[in-house]
């Protein structure tokens, strides 16, 4: 579904990425994790062209979209869609509206097909009958299904995740999990998923990719990573800084 070759990306003065390789397969939930600040939602960012590589390729299903000018990118976005960290939600739109934003911008006019895609969505999320709720009134779990509703409503063949459970409660973040896990195998979508939440990860992942001082440092099963005995990540696992008191 998605390659990346030899990608490089320098913000300002710092190389973020550092020729960063990874293949993910169609159909699978890969989780990408690391440190705060590492340069993951960066490259997350690259998948669906909403950043440019200072050098290297990311090809989705085969097409190399680094040279593809913004007006190019929207048959893109159609295959991918992105559940941003705060849900991005307009505020000034219900639920309903919020959901329904990408289907008039796609073009679609039929009203009744339009509320009929809508309730289906919610309904994946569980939040059917929710429509009419503003987004004030909203608990940050429910914010994020709602986003995830807006994400899905769409159809698209791949889902993309920023940090899906970051300002969660235990709970919300367990429900969003399993979620995840739920979509994935009901719309038989490709899914990768930003996070440094070690229950998240091994939750949700098929396969994990670990990023490291700007570079895949491991790509493999949850269980190999958690068998690793490789010091820089098991200190990430742990959660030690291996910084000597």
């Amino acid at each position: 579904m998605i390659s990346v070759r030899q990608l490089r990306k320098t913000l300002g003065t710092k190389e973020v990425l550092r020729g960063v390789d990874l293949e993910i397969t169609r159909g699978e939930t890969c989780v990408i994790m690391g440190r705060s600040g590492c340069g993951k939602s960066v490259l997350l960012k690259h998948f669906i062209g909403l950043l440019k590589p200072t050098s290297g390729e990311v090809l989705v299903e085969g097409e190399d979209i680094t040279p593809l000018p913004e007006r190019k990118l929207g048959n893109l976005r159609k295959k991918l869609g992105m559940l941003f960290q705060s849900a991005a939600l307009f505020d000034s739109m219900n639920v309903e509206e919020n959901i329904a934003f990408p289907l008039r911008e796609s073009g679609l006019k039929n009203p009744l097909e339009i509320r009929d895609r809508v309730a289906e969505a919610l309904d994946m999320v569980d939040l059917a009958g929710e429509q009419n709720k503003m987004p004030e009134d909203l608990s940050g779990g429910m914010r994020k299904r709602v986003g995830l509703a807006r994400t899905i409503v769409s159809r698209p063949a791949c889902l993309l995740y920023d940090e899906p459970t970051t300002g969660l409660d235990p709970i919300a973040s367990d429900s969003i999990n399993h979620l995840i896990r739920r979509l994935q195998k009901r719309l038989a979508v490709t899914s990768v998923v930003v996070t440094h939440d070690m229950k998240t990860a091994f939750h949700t992942a098929d396969r994990i990719a670990f990023l490291h001082e700007g570079r895949i440092y491991f790509h493999g099963l949850p269980a190999d990573l958690r068998a690793s005995r490789d010091e820089s990540i098991v200190n990430f696992i742990e959660g030690h800084s291996g910084d000597s008191a």
